[in-house]
């Protein structure tokens, strides 16, 4: 039986996933001044937003309902899933590679969790890991990696480019930061409110 979502839950669930697709798309220049950017989630971001939509709904985080309604709520809670995404993982490289890899396979370890409680506490995990190495570690890692060069031994460039192999980091503005926290911010007030909308259905899996 797929449960009931009034309009009302629909409105607010579509508005706070709107704010948090479009926060999460805006960007600051490191350097220089330039207006605010829109830069969408990509392909890999993407695939990893519906991958996720679909576990969430299977463990009753989410709820779609029926009709029209469950079309829209759809379309936002991927747009924005694969948004939260875009923040968390590191520029492109075999970092990234291997972290959208492994968040992947924790999507399958949350569709295998008994209830919902441990379903969103290891749905935490992965953000609060992703968060950790893209904005702890790659930093780390990119003040620490570099080598001088001397005379005819290019070994800064040799160094840059192994750099760039693994994580092409490129440093954000605190304001950037802030804006994309607030975006992940109203992606949990949607989990929050369909969290509340779910728990008066009793024992129903949209």
């Amino acid at each position: 039986m797929t449960p009931h979502v009034s309009r009302q839950t629909t409105l607010g669930v579509c508005l706070v996933l709107a704010l948090a697709t479009l926060l999460g798309g805006l960007d600051l220049p490191a350097r220089g001044y330039v207006a605010f950017q829109f830069a969408p989630f990509g392909l890999v971001a993407g695939l990893l937003g519906i991958v996720y939509v679909f576990a969430l709904s299977n463990r009753g985080l989410i709820r779609f309902g029926i009709g029209g309604r469950r079309i829209l709520l759809i379309a936002y809670w991927v747009a924005a899933t694969a948004t939260a995404f875009r923040i968390l993982l590191p520029p492109p490289g075999l970092v990234q590679v291997g972290l959208a890899v492994s968040a992947a396979v924790a999507a399958a370890i949350i569709v295998s969790r008994p209830n919902r409680e441990s379903a969103v506490a290891w749905l935490g995990i992965v953000a609060v890991t992703l968060a950790v190495i893209k904005f702890a570690l790659v930093p780390l890692f990119e003040a620490r990696s570099g080598l001088p060069d001397w005379g005819l031994f290019q070994f800064g460039r040799t160094a840059d480019a192994v750099r760039d192999l693994f994580v092409a980091y490129t440093p954000q503005r605190p304001a950037t930061q802030a804006i994309h926290f607030g975006s992940l911010v109203c992606y949990a007030a949607g989990l929050w409110i369909q969290w509340g909308r779910a728990s008066s259905v009793d024992g129903t899996v949209g």
